[in-house]
């Protein structure tokens, strides 16, 4: 998980963001009775408490797919604008498909010419 995602997931679940080390974000939530619950880009886990996440000891662990923004397409018109399927994340659709379906449907609106592009492919 990026840095952005980091911040704006911990203001969604009230928690705080940091970077681990290597580049690797988390965000973790300390509840009322002192467990720790950690989101990863990979996973979400729950510890019994700040010696058992120090340990690697999670009791609870959930996996997560959750695609890095790079592999994700986005919709673009003829101006350069770029459509997310969110747009407050700036997330695009995890399939090419999902995203040529919506760029079909913008387009039967009148709304314009639209390509589809990987996320990672964008000007910077």
């Amino acid at each position: 998980m990026d840095e952005r995602t980091a911040e704006q997931l911990a203001a969604i679940v009230g928690g705080e963001a940091w970077q681990s080390g290597g580049g690797i974000w988390l965000v973790t939530v300390t509840r009322d009775d002192g467990s720790l619950v950690v989101f990863s880009g990979d996973a979400v886990c729950e510890y019994e408490n700040d010696e058992a996440f120090d340990a690697g000891q999670a009791a609870k662990t959930i996996l997560l797919t959750i695609p890095e923004t790079e592999d994700l397409y986005v919709i673009v018109d003829l101006k350069g604008n770029v459509f997310y399927q969110d747009g407050a994340m700036e997330r695009g659709w995890q399939y090419e498909e999902d995203a040529l379906h919506k760029a079909r449907a913008l387009e039967s609106r009148g709304e314009g010419r639209f390509s589809v592009v990987k996320q990672s492919e964008l000007p910077t």
